[in-house]
């Protein structure tokens, strides 16, 4: 019944979670957590060496060669032209040229009718700026794109490009699209609707299904016009400089039938934005990576990322959070093995759904592993505080039952082992052999009418510790207190599995049977010295099959054994049928057969005939432990 409630509430807790957790992944909680997983992944992706892009830049030095910037519409032309010479495939100007910039301005606006392999930039603005048309010269010819970028609200970075927009003048092309689609069609390579999805593009080999508000880990994402993610699969850019090519220092293979972008790279014009790679990059080199990518999946080299779906999503996080609650489940023990271990398995599942992710992410699917990392730690967590409780609260019972009469050593081996003899938060009855050692304080009742109660109090309470901390320092259990003697349990609670460890028990009680008798012969030169009256001291002991378990109300339990082997024990130390000379040794020790029968031959122990008991009808055999002999430990 209590394994069933617990595996019930694991199933409540994960299902709590699960639930919690795919509500603040709805609320974009945990968006920038994937977002920034993203990054790491793509950094560890692979890259392709060779590019068809080569970008041709304005450096500082150029700037500075010019003596301005704007470069002049001559200076402008006379790069185009050089880029024409080279025998290029497209060419992309990504400087913004809605004003002429003397001189040069009809040789410009010749250029750039003229050439069908250039295409440039103009920006479609936002509600805080306005947009930026294109060259005059463009305007109707179909090669004017935007270059606006996408930054996320996770770093400001450019983790996704537009291909497509809609403005007033209605649908589009973006910059990066026009130059992928002017080069590719050379190759007779022209974007399309895609046979399975008409209301996704399809380039070359390869199909572009465009992002949705809840593409992977983003959450409401404005998705409008047509963005894809951006792979950044290109190692590095072939560059040339604007005066390496006006001077005509580079290989000329470094141009011909290749993409050339033409922009800026000076940091000056503070034209670099953060990629996912880490560091920043020009708007020039972010374009020419769209180009790039587009190019490679229209060619069959890359492909779209997929994303998991929503109900695929949420199964994950309930699996994981299933398996979280298994774990804060089976957490139980609180040794510092037990919690560096579960430590270890939290710290091992959260790598692990790490790595998951990363190799779906390299074999082309986006797995938002944050969702399912903060179900594993909150089902983990919670079943673990869950158990943790509901131990403290046992361990703390089991402490009031045990802890005042045990040594420390004994009241730890009964926690761990107290699933077997733990029921319902109290120890559950057994049948055990045990041995039941029993002592009374000889000479208490005479002296109880006489002394000053405060020095009978301190009296009795020194000879009660002393013999209670040898019965605790032998591996025995305190059971009661009765006035001025003790019952005490050699055996108990954790059953023994064989009879080596029961004929220990023995030893270990008549051990501390002959540790009490030289306490109390310490305890008698103490009274004497205060003028305390001297005691004497009678013991019991007997061994054999016993029942424990507790007694009492749920917020008093008693720990305590019962049968005729306490009977017996009893009686042994009460009995009037042996005599003894307790001036001349204040301590008499008596042990049953079954008890003497454990023992070894260095306890030196004088038979006895067998006697009779109050309330037995046969007779017990017996034998007296001597006190000047040595006990085994």
């Amino acid at each position: 019944m209590r394994e069933r409630r617990r595996i019930l509430f694991s199933l409540f807790a994960a299902l709590m979670v699960t639930a919690l957790t795919l509500l603040l992944g709805a609320e974009g909680w945990f968006q920038r957590a994937d977002l920034l997983l993203w990054d790491q992944y793509l950094q560890r992706g692979d890259r392709f060496a060779k590019s068809d892009i080569v970008l041709v830049e304005v450096t500082e030095n150029d700037i500075r060669a010019e003596g301005h910037w704007p470069l002049s519409d001559r200076r402008l032309a006379e790069a185009l032209r050089a880029l024409v010479a080279a025998d290029v495939r497209t060419i992309g100007l990504d400087l913004y040229r809605d004003l002429p910039v003397s001189p040069g301005v009809e040789l410009l606006e010749r250029t750039l009718a003229s050439e069908p392999r250039i295409i440039a930039v103009k920006k479609f603005g936002d509600p805080q700026l306005e947009g930026i048309p294109g060259p005059q010269a463009l305007e109707e010819s179909g090669r004017l794109g935007f270059n606006d970028l996408l930054p996320d609200d996770v770093g400001e970075s450019i983790r996704r490009t537009a291909l497509y927009m809609t403005d007033a003048q209605g649908p589009q092309t973006s910059f990066a699209m026009l130059l992928a689609q002017h080069a590719l069609a050379a190759e007779g390579v022209f974007p399309g609707p895609d046979p399975e999805n008409a209301d996704w593009l399809r380039l070359g080999v390869s199909r572009l299904p465009p992002l949705s508000s809840g593409y992977g880990g983003y959450r409401d994402l404005d998705s409008r016009g047509y963005q894809i993610m951006m792979d950044y699969g290109a190692a590095n850019f072939e560059t040339v400089s604007l005066s390496e090519l006006l001077s005509g220092d580079f290989p000329p293979s470094a141009l011909r039938d290749r993409v050339a972008i033409l922009g800026a790279s000076a940091k000056s014009l503070r034209d670099e934005l953060p990629i996912p790679l880490g560091g920043r990059l020009a708007g020039m080199g972010i374009h020419a990576h769209v180009v790039d990518q587009l190019m490679r999946m229209a060619r069959g080299l890359s492909a779209s990322r997929q994303a998991l779906g929503d109900w695929a999503e949420a199964g994950l996080v309930l699996g994981v959070s299933l398996l979280g609650a298994l774990l804060g489940l089976g957490s139980a023990g609180r040794s510092m093995f037990g919690v560096i271990l579960l430590s270890g398995a939290i710290l091992g599942g959260l790598l692990a759904l790490l790595g998951f992710g990363y190799v779906a992410f390299q074999a082309g699917l986006w797995i938002p592993v944050a969702p399912p990392m903060a179900a594993w730690l909150g089902s983990a967590g919670l079943l673990t505080a869950w158990v943790s409780s509901r131990e403290a609260a046992q361990r703390e019972q089991l402490m009031r039952i045990f802890a005042r009469h045990v040594s420390s050593d004994v009241a730890e081996e009964i926690w761990q082992n107290r699933d077997a003899f733990l029921a319902d938060g109290r120890p559950r009855p057994q049948r055990l052999m045990a041995t039941v050692l029993f002592v009374d304080m000889r000479g208490y009742t005479a002296r109880a009418e006489t002394m000053d109660p405060v020095l009978l109090m301190e009296w009795v309470g020194q000879f009660m510790e002393r013999m209670a901390d040898e019965i605790a320092r032998h591996g025995g259990v305190v059971d009661d207190y009765f006035g001025d003697g003790i019952k005490a349990d050699f055996g108990v609670p954790v059953p023994r599995r064989n009879e080596e460890e029961v004929d220990q028990d023995a030893r270990s009680a008549v051990d501390a049977a002959l540790a009490m008798a030289r306490g109390l012969e310490e305890l008698n030169a103490d009274y004497r010295s205060r003028g305390l009256p001297e005691c004497g001291m009678r013991i019991g002991i007997h061994t054999g099959s016993v029942v424990a378990g507790s007694l009492g109300a749920a917020g008093r339990l008693k720990y305590t054994v019962v049968g005729d082997v306490v009977v017996t024990a009893q009686r042994l130390e009460a009995t009037d049928a042996v005599p003894h000379d307790f001036e001349r040794e204040p301590c008499r020790i008596l042990a049953s057969e079954a008890t003497c029968a454990r023992l070894d031959d260095r306890v030196d122990s004088e038979p006895l005939e067998p006697i009779a008991l109050k309330g037995r009808q046969e007779r017990v055999g017996l034998r007296r432990i001597r006190t000047q002999a040595r006990s085994v430990g």
